[in-house]
């Protein structure tokens, strides 16, 4: 048989540590110090086995640390190369995704993709101050609205294109995302529908700033005739009342319904104001001054006077609407006259018979009366 006539004994080398893993060079050169009993041709051989042991050790171990430490040395620089490269890399990751991210942006924003706009804030982009501008003043409203809505924070600089686009539920948007209302807003909201200056006090903004012309926002308001811009602003708490627009108030037929909320206010108010009150014949501004005043001069005499001629008779309340009996020097209010003339025809202190005809008209008594009540005035202040 074929492998059976030329079957050949061929080396077969199967590697086997024969080297613990814990050895030490001290007991191998002990070893081969120590002879070695063995019977037979062994110890006849020239080469000791000892000897090939150490031999094969000393082999082994220059072999297993040049591998030992192959590997190590290689994975170390290799972790060193890999950490180096990937903290390289990262920061030029996020340059470029910033970088795609604003050219889309820039992009969605020329051509009014509100879509793209939507997934570019989503993803992270924050717009630019000018950005914001443009999105806020020009673009179209639900377009500005999304973006807005993603916004964390907005500048506060952004409140001026809010007011210039005067859309109410964009500018509370903003408002809403600001830190504060700029003070140089003052001016455009006296020049713009009254709700957005609501919005801006509700949110903060104080409403005594000067503006450019120096005046205060609720005088500004009251000589431009900005009636909604005054209510508004007497019904915040902080506002300062002057006594000049108190007298504005009450010669202005239109803000006279005011006159009576800004006396209340006001820490000014004097006794002269009450002949402005009867002049203009606006009688809930008199009554609200006379209350303010009257805990002053109520032990004097000629406030007694004065009070005299403002009341009543009849219903023994202050009147600016005045009208007079040509018997006697009383003053009435006019309805109450009337009223009581045409149920009884009779003058109320003297019984006397009296037509509605009789009566003197404003006008002409008028005159006479706000000089005798301005002299009352001046020696009521003199005397205080």
């Amino acid at each position: 048989m074929l492998l059976g006539s030329h079957q050949q004994n061929f080396p077969v080398t199967v590697p086997i540590d024969i080297t613990p893993s814990n050895y030490n060079t001290d007991k191998t050169s002990h070893t081969a110090s120590t002879p070695i009993q063995n019977s037979g041709n062994l110890n006849k051989s020239p080469m000791n086995k000892s000897t090939v042991t150490l031999s094969s050790n000393q082999n082994y171990t220059k072999v297993s640390s040049s591998i030992s430490i192959s590997p190590s040395t290689s994975t170390q620089s290799t972790s060193t190369s890999h950490t180096s490269s990937t903290s390289i890399s990262q920061p030029s990751t996020v340059r470029v995704k910033e970088g795609i991210l604003k050219q889309r942006f820039k992009k969605a924003l020329s051509k009014n993709d509100r879509i793209m706009l939507q997934r570019c804030l989503e993803s992270g982009y924050k717009p630019s101050m000018q950005q914001w501008m443009t999105i806020i003043s020009r673009m179209h409203v639900s377009t500005a609205l999304t973006c807005v809505k993603f916004a964390e924070h907005l500048q506060n600089l952004c409140v001026t294109a809010a007011i210039r686009r005067q859309h109410k539920k964009l500018f509370k948007e903003v408002v809403s995302k600001v830190d504060i209302i700029p003070r140089s807003q003052i001016d455009v909201l006296m020049s713009v529908p009254s709700y957005y200056l609501k919005i801006c006090l509700n949110r903060g903004l104080d409403p005594n700033i000067p503006l450019k012309n120096r005046r205060l926002p609720l005088e500004h308001a009251c000589s431009h005739s900005r009636i909604d811009h005054i209510q508004i602003l007497l019904d915040d708490e902080r506002t300062t009342v002057s006594s000049t627009v108190c007298r504005f108030m009450i010669r202005q037929q239109k803000q006279q319904k005011f006159a009576d909320k800004a006396i209340t206010l006001c820490d000014d108010i004097v006794p002269n104001m009450i002949l402005e009150a009867i002049v203009a014949n606006v009688s809930t501004a008199l009554c609200s001054i006379i209350n303010k005043i009257e805990s002053k001069y109520e032990n004097s005499e000629k406030w007694e006077e004065i009070i005299h001629m403002l009341r009543c008779p009849i219903s023994q309340d202050y009147t600016a609407d005045l009208v007079k009996t040509p018997v006697n020097d009383h003053y009435y209010d006019r309805m109450q006259l009337l009223t009581w003339v045409r149920a009884k025809g009779t003058d109320p202190l003297t019984r006397e018979k009296l037509c509605e005809s009789d009566l003197l008209l404003r006008s002409e008594f008028l005159p006479e009366y706000a000089s005798t009540l301005q002299k009352k005035i001046h020696e009521l202040e003199s005397d205080v």
